[in-house]
């Protein structure tokens, strides 16, 4: 290089870093990153993954996470902490991106695939997420240094064995791996250790979970449940039958043209993925954006054409991150009601584990897989029952995901908070009101603690109050009742608390 772009290149590399540390603190929180937190936090509280908290993830990442729970302890601020591992897996992926450019290209190349991978916008903000994605594309990203260093196939079996245990998708990685190792011809007799390796991962989790009785719900979440998704996409049917078509036409032209063994990998697995009929999102191609990236930096080449790509991802950057304003206030605020208005063994009906440090009455999370099926009967609404069942008092504030049934129930028999509801009704004008959750209740008007008849006899503070109709006289003037507890933790519905963001 000469000593322009060594500036340029360090000039790009100190941006993209910049970048990250404010988007560390400043990007949204995605459902996912929610959901993945409530999970491991299931394992510090003595629960089991599938059997006690629904995910239809593999175990792996949850199981690493859990620690990592343990000693931030319940904050509400706890996703922020928690991206912070995620920065050792994104220096192993940019490392592991620099290793492979390096063994097939020269220096300057893999040096510049670093510098715009960092910098791609659908890995940048991914690989801040805490998610999942980002330990199976480290891992997967080892495995393939382990191919150009010519690793011990055992090695390299073992890598992409741990990946298997932190994602399924890692079976149309494999299948795309080992049909462009047989193109390349890179082994021969290596295959035994290799299939030894990829075993051993997988075989000790299930080996685990059959151990404590939850293999079946293991099976369930991560196999079952998400191939039943596939019966609610139309027209699949095409893209499976076109998939033999043009996996023969990716096999013929590798044969033909003899490309680089990575361009197979990738090729297979974009036709692949796309034929099981999963949701598709950025995330399911991390593992594979390292590998465009050496491709991109070995095909343009000129200095100018780097500092135009890297000023294009920068702008697209600050427009997809909304210009790294604070997004996170929302989630951090809710939490710090979530653990105002619920106490440790209080459940919490919310859409995806969001309030992490609570259990959920209902089995499954709300997320678009879920609703399908629900939409197709697979899966059946039964929030309300299991709310009533666990006398869930407590539930996250109205939405778009909730699926009719529940949001109905909830929007009836729950009163708004803040960021979050709990349990209860506006009396009507006739003082008649319903109760959906058996409990403890209080009847509150704008001052406090209103007084009146309840049910025919004074009403002198805090009453169990059981399920159905009841009736509460007193003076001409809004009045509410509402699970005590709440009131008792400062909360009312006619003084909202935490809208400030």
């Amino acid at each position: 290089m000469s000593k322009s772009e060594r500036i340029l290149l360090w000039s790009t590399a100190a941006v993209s870093l910049l970048l990250r540390a404010a988007a560390l603190f400043r990007y949204r929180f995605d459902s996912d990153e929610q959901q993945h937190l409530h999970v491991a936090w299931a394992w510090t509280a003595g629960l089991v993954q599938y059997r006690d908290v629904f995910d239809n993830h593999m175990p792996l990442f949850h199981l690493l996470m859990a620690p990592f729970v343990a000693i931030f302890g319940e904050r509400s601020d706890i996703l922020l902490w928690m991206r912070l591992p995620m920065l050792i897996l994104f220096a192993v992926v940019l490392w592991a991106t620099y290793a492979i450019a390096r063994a097939i290209t020269d220096a300057r190349v893999a040096s510049w695939a670093v510098v715009l991978l960092s910098l791609f916008p659908p890995f940048f903000l991914k690989s801040l997420e805490l998610r999942n994605d980002n330990l199976w594309t480290a891992l997967w990203m080892l495995a393939m240094v382990g191919v150009v260093r010519r690793w011990r196939p055992f090695v390299i079996g073992l890598l992409l064995g741990g990946a298997l245990a932190v994602s399924i998708k890692t079976l149309v990685l494999l299948a795309a791996f080992v049909i462009a190792v047989a193109i390349a011809r890179l082994w021969r007799k290596e295959w035994l250790p290799f299939l030894a390796g990829l075993a051993i991962v997988p075989a000790a989790i299930a080996v685990y979970f059959v151990s404590i009785g939850a293999w079946d719900e293991l099976f369930y979440c991560n196999v079952t449940f998400n191939t039943h998704f596939a019966l609610t996409r139309k027209n699949l049917w095409i893209l499976r039958a076109l998939f033999p078509i043009l996996l023969a036409a990716v096999v013929w032209l590798a044969r033909r043209f003899r490309p680089s063994f990575f361009a197979i990998v990738i090729a297979v697995y974009a036709i692949t993925l796309p034929s099981l009929g999963v949701p598709i999102s950025p995330r399911d191609f991390l593992p594979l954006m390292p590998l465009a990236a050496i491709f991109t930096a070995r095909a343009i080449t000129r200095v100018r054409s780097y500092a135009v790509l890297a000023l294009i991802f920068i702008a697209a950057l600050w427009y997809y991150a909304d210009r790294f304003e604070n997004k996170t206030d929302w989630h951090t605020t809710m939490m710090d009601q979530a653990l105002r208005l619920s106490h440790p063994g209080e459940m919490i009906m919310d859409v995806k584990g969001e309030t992490i440090f609570r259990r959920r009455p209902f089995y499954y999370v709300f997320e678009n897989i879920t609703r399908a099926q629900m939409v197709r009967g697979v899966i059946r609404d039964t929030v309300p029952e299991d709310v009533i069942r666990t006398r869930t008092h407590v539930a996250q504030a109205d939405g778009p995901m909730w699926p009719p049934r529940a949001r109905a129930f909830l929007s009836e028999n729950f009163l708004d908070m803040g960021r979050l509801r709990a349990s209860g009704q506006w009396i009507k004008n006739d003082g008649a009101f319903t109760i959906a959750v058996p409990g403890e209740y209080m009847i509150v008007n704008e001052r406090g603690e209103a007084r009146g008849v309840l049910d025919g006899t004074p009403y002198a503070g805090a009453r169990m109050l059981a399920a159905g109709p009841h009736r509460f006289i007193g003076r001409k003037e809004q009045t509410a009742v509402v699970w005590a507890p709440a009131v008792r933790r400062g909360h009312s519905p006619f003084h909202l608390r935490d809208r400030e963001f």
